[in-house]
């Protein structure tokens, strides 16, 4: 397939998420190997992703902000556009991801779905194989938005 065909195709935004978040597992989850991440994402009519939470429970019933990241930039009511982390959480990693990817988010197929709408995928403990998948995803989208991506296991 040639560099021009690749760039016009959609990236599905909930596996580069999903990959997001395994290829920066370590950094959220800090102390503990076991968890599950919680990731919430708006859609609107517009069309566009208007924002992004993370969420982290290592405890059944407890959940703890990670980080949002808001699209608006219009009325004042709404926080600016820009990623936030919370709680402690930080990872270069995810903040490096996510700027690129909403740069780009014209990208994703169905963050222009022209709905309004709240999605929810949810990240459980990834394995070795789960992390080379991420790394592929990413790898890929990456590729489709046209630039390049030097993550990995354990480097992103």
């Amino acid at each position: 397939m040639n560099e021009s065909a690749v760039r016009t195709e959609r990236v599905e935004i909930a596996r580069v998420l999903e990959s997001a978040v395994v290829l920066s597992w370590k950094d959220l989850l800090r102390k503990s190997k076991e968890g599950l991440v919680h990731v919430e994402y708006g859609t609107a009519p517009e069309p566009s992703l208007q924002y992004l939470k993370f969420w982290l429970s290592t405890t059944k019933g407890t959940w703890d902000l990670i980080c949002e990241y808001w699209m608006s930039s219009g009325s004042s009511k709404l926080p600016a556009a820009g990623l936030t982390f919370s709680n402690g959480y930080h990872s270069a990693d995810l903040a490096m991801i996510l700027g690129q990817m909403m740069r780009h988010h014209d990208g994703f197929a169905d963050s222009l779905s022209g709905k309004s709408g709240v999605n929810l995928i949810q990240v459980q403990s990834p394995t070795a194989g789960d992390r080379m998948i991420a790394t592929t995803c990413m790898t890929e989208a990456y590729h489709r938005l046209g630039l390049p991506f030097v993550g990995g296991p354990g480097a992103a």
